[in-house]
């Protein structure tokens, strides 16, 4: 093996899907070089052996297969990483090749879980080497790192890990490849994963945040985080988790500074009216109604005359009607769930008023909750804002306003004190403190 392979091949001792392969030709021993998820190995070798049945020697074997010859090795490290396939024989000659690539652009779909504006409209699939080579073709840099582990018992999973180096903090790579390799057990969903990384009881936030768009990915490798993916799962892991990207989408980058910071704006004040609006309805009709003007107290006194029940369980009522209604819209196909939206969001929630059972305004309320939530960035930031309204609501139920900032102030509290390998959830970012190239 000549001086030229040896040095591709430490160059890309940490790239999983980096192959080399040895074809002979007239007792010459010829390498091929590239990515695998990027090249269609298969189709490429097989066009290499043709062309060595139609020459006569070595020397005509590389002319036929490509024009750029005997380049220099930084060239063929940069032909490598743009996906093209490189040949070297023994005696250290080379070409690039350009080749079958992998297929990448798949019956491509659009994203299901998230609506990208004026940006890219690929999403993730289930083939880890498809993911990996969509970050890839966003990412020509040497830099761009993977490795990848086989985890389970009786299943066995494959989760493969990418950084750029010399950003992401080196501490936090060595911890996660350790974590990984201590997972013994199978690994059946997302929650299951999560674990392995510092199990949180009674806590809904997770450590990975899930994002199905490549270059939501690719910004959040640039912002010294670590991304995996598991096999068979559709979707980039991003880890670790913090509080900003809740508010946070690459594709406000394609707005200017000002329409961007006020959607940013409108998301955490999405958040805010999520966790406050039940309980501040609770509060001002049944703990605290002496903090209203007269002329509003009477107009929310009017809105719940004859209704049975008292808020806390009005209230209660409503916001579990709201939360089956969203998991049913998830869970039937597409072909009905804008009819059962129709059917519990519309017509149960008109016939509930008009038999008195809840008042109009806390329907007002309801339906202004539901849109703020919807404001949140990822599937699962928005399901656990909404559960802890639920801690809000008993707090202000019990104390009224006073209940209800306290429980804001006791929910800043425990979100502050959550950590991922001593990164705090609440850190805006975390310094990059990667070794050099």
């Amino acid at each position: 093996m000549g001086n030229l392979v040896q040095e591709i091949k430490s160059k890309f001792a940490n790239h999983d899907d980096f192959f080399i392969h040895e074809e002979r030709f007239n007792h010459t021993a010829i390498f091929l070089m590239g990515y695998k998820t990027l090249i269609n190995f298969t189709k490429s070798k097989l066009y290499v052996r043709q062309m060595a049945e139609l020459s006569a020697s070595v020397d005509e074997l590389f002319i036929n297969l490509s024009d750029q010859l005997d380049v220099k090795a930084e060239q063929l490290i940069s032909a490598i990483i743009e996906g093209k396939l490189v040949v070297i024989s023994e005696k250290n000659r080379n070409a690039i090749m350009e080749t079958v690539p992998q297929t990448l652009s798949r019956s491509i779909e659009e994203p299901k879980n998230e609506n990208p504006l004026q940006g890219p409209f690929d999403a993730f699939g289930e083939d880890v080497d498809m993911n990996i080579g969509l970050l890839r073709k966003r990412l020509n840099t040497d830099r761009l790192y993977h490795c990848s582990y086989q985890v389970g018992e009786l299943e066995k999973r494959r989760i493969s890990i990418l950084y750029i180096k010399g950003k992401t903090p080196s501490a936090l790579i060595e911890k996660i490849i350790r974590k990984l390799k201590q997972i013994e057990t199978d690994i059946e969903s997302l929650e299951d994963l999560n674990k392995h990384f510092g199990y949180r009881k009674f806590i809904p936030v997770s450590h990975l945040f899930v994002t199905e768009i490549p270059i939501q990915a690719v910004q959040s490798l640039k912002k010294s985080r670590v991304v995996l993916f598991l096999d068979n799962y559709p979707s980039a892991l991003v880890f670790p988790h913090l509080f900003w990207d809740m508010f946070v989408t690459e594709n406000d980058r394609n707005f200017p500074f000002l329409l961007s910071f006020m959607v940013r704006s409108l998301r955490v004040i999405g958040a805010l009216a999520t966790l406050i609006l039940p309980g501040l309805y609770v509060a001002l009709t049944s703990v605290n109604p002496d903090l209203l003007r007269i002329d509003l107290a009477l107009f929310v006194a009017e809105s719940r005359e004859g209704i049975p029940l008292t808020p806390l369980i009005e209230t209660l009522t409503m916001l579990v009607l709201v939360d089956l209604t969203i998991e049913a819209i998830v869970r039937l196909p597409k072909s009905i769930g804008s009819t059962i939206t129709m059917v519990g969001g519309i017509i149960l929630g008109q016939a509930m008023v008009e038999a008195k059972l809840v008042s109009q305004l806390l329907v007002i309320v309801i339906a202004a909750m539901v849109i703020a939530a919807s404001t949140i960035v990822g599937v699962q930031n928005s399901l656990y804002i909404r559960s802890l309204k639920y801690f809000i609501l008993f707090a202000a139920s019990i104390f009224g306003i006073l209940g209800l900032f306290t429980g804001l102030l006791f929910i800043c509290i425990l979100l502050a004190s959550l950590t991922t390998f001593d990164i705090p959830y609440m850190a805006f970012r975390f310094p990059e403190k990667g070794d050099s190239q």
